[in-house]
């Protein structure tokens, strides 16, 4: 994901507006499953539904393409052991346009929610050396 929108306020509202159409969906879903809502991380279009702690689990939509208004649906459990990142990542959907997955997405996030929630620590691998 770039880091940040550098554009303007119009060309802004065009790269949000399909996640302004499912934002209903996406806090139901949040509301039904105690999950929090995270908007535009680093200024980016994306909608992160996040929960845990040990692990964290992840499950984001976010812009892939500006000019085609292509979107991916990622999955993500982490998992810090003492200096060292662990994780387990998965694309749901990837490159895929808003139309095709906003009909569907209340399935997909069930999906989304059901794969993450599987995914126990011993299934996660080395992503990093952590410097802290």
């Amino acid at each position: 994901m770039p880091n940040g929108h550098h554009g303007t306020d119009e060309e802004w509202r065009r790269l949000e507006a399909p996640l302004r159409q499912i934002d209903t969906a996406l806090e139901a879903f949040a509301k039904r499953h105690k999950i929090s809502i995270r908007r535009n991380y680093h200024n980016w279009p994306e909608r992160s539904l996040r929960w845990g702690t040990d692990p964290e689990r992840l499950i984001q939509i976010y812009l892939q393409d500006e000019q085609r208004l292509t979107w991916n649906l990622w999955l993500c459990v982490s998992q810090d052991r003492g200096r060292n990142g662990f994780w387990k990542r998965q694309f749901l959907r990837q490159d895929t346009s808003m139309e095709q997955m906003s009909p569907v997405m209340n399935s997909l996030l069930e999906e989304a929610f059901l794969t993450v929630s599987s995914w126990r620590p011993e299934d996660l691998e080395f992503a990093t050396t952590l410097n802290r």
